[in-house]
């Protein structure tokens, strides 16, 4: 087993087998049937990750970072960081598509990503008008772990820049996080930071204690990030409530200090107000009696 960057124990498969163990796996490789390895491929192809042309089907011809270089990506993941993202982030601006991630999996959606509707796709990014050098991605679906790499290669590339400033947003439920003290007795929510080597500005709030980790698509990106020397901070809100929840959201106002999103909110009252509007609506969506 190795420890990796995140602090996760990975089991190393063992390279000691014999040759029966060989023998069965062609064995069962040479079982499978015309109609399980067209199924798989089928499979394969419906879990594919296209980003798309703003408001079409239309494949991007380059990863999104290449097409429309920024010194500053922020990525909002989970409905709490998107609704903050919207509230903090947009308000304060005029903000325009330039793209949109299509996937599917067995937890996000039931149509495959070329079957997508522009309007259905929950994963969209956005650039500043006033700032074309700051981009934001809002992703409010759930990207599996096999789907995470072609995301990852097609938003960033596969050599990407070392010039370009990442900050993630997203949640975790508090009885994930790990300390001796008992999940009902945390005062939540709370936020927590972790981040790259090549991130030398210190985060707006207390850093991640071990032995807990990053998980899921977040912890990816800024993996990603370490391994390509890219400057990045996740910020990691715990919290008992992952529906959208006022609290929750604002629970992310101390990564406004971040050199990725100083600047960006000018008018806190105004986006506090945009929040609770956005909280009333998910409220009354959700509502099975109205």
């Amino acid at each position: 087993m190795a420890a990796t960057f995140f602090g996760e124990v990975v089991w190393s498969r063992c390279r000691a087998g014999t040759e029966d163990d060989d023998d069965d796996d062609d064995d069962e490789g040479e079982r499978d049937s015309p109609e399980d390895r067209e199924v798989r491929r089928q499979l394969a192809r419906r879990r594919e990750v296209r980003l798309l042309r703003r408001q079409t089907k239309a494949s991007l011809e380059a990863p999104l970072l290449e097409q429309h270089p920024c010194s500053a990506f922020i990525v909002a993941i989970g409905a709490n960081a998107v609704a903050f993202a919207s509230s903090f982030v947009m308000n304060s601006g005029v903000w325009e598509e330039v793209g949109r991630a299509g996937l599917w999996n067995e937890w996000c959606g039931a149509k495959a990503a070329a079957d997508l509707a522009p309007a259905e796709a929950s994963c969209i990014f956005y650039r500043l008008r006033s700032g074309p050098s700051v981009l934001l991605c809002q992703c409010s679906c759930y990207v599996a772990e096999d789907q995470q790499f072609p995301w990852l290669e097609k938003v960033f590339g596969s050599r990407p820049r070392r010039d370009v400033q990442v900050t993630v947003l997203t949640c975790r439920h508090v009885t994930d996080y790990k300390s001796p003290e008992s999940p009902g007795s945390l005062p939540t929510p709370f936020l927590r930071a972790l981040k790259t080597r090549a991130e030398t500005e210190p985060p707006g709030c207390p850093p991640l204690e071990q032995p807990n980790i990053a998980h899921d698509l977040p912890a990816a990106v800024l993996s990603f990030c370490q391994v390509w020397k890219v400057p990045a901070v996740l910020y990691l809100c715990y919290t008992d409530v992952m529906k959208l929840d006022l609290l929750t959201a604002e629970a992310f106002r101390p990564a406004l200090s971040s050199q990725s999103l100083r600047g960006l909110a000018q008018d806190v009252p105004q986006s506090r107000e945009c929040l609770k509007r956005l909280a009333a609506t998910d409220e009354v969506q959700s509502n099975i009696y109205t």
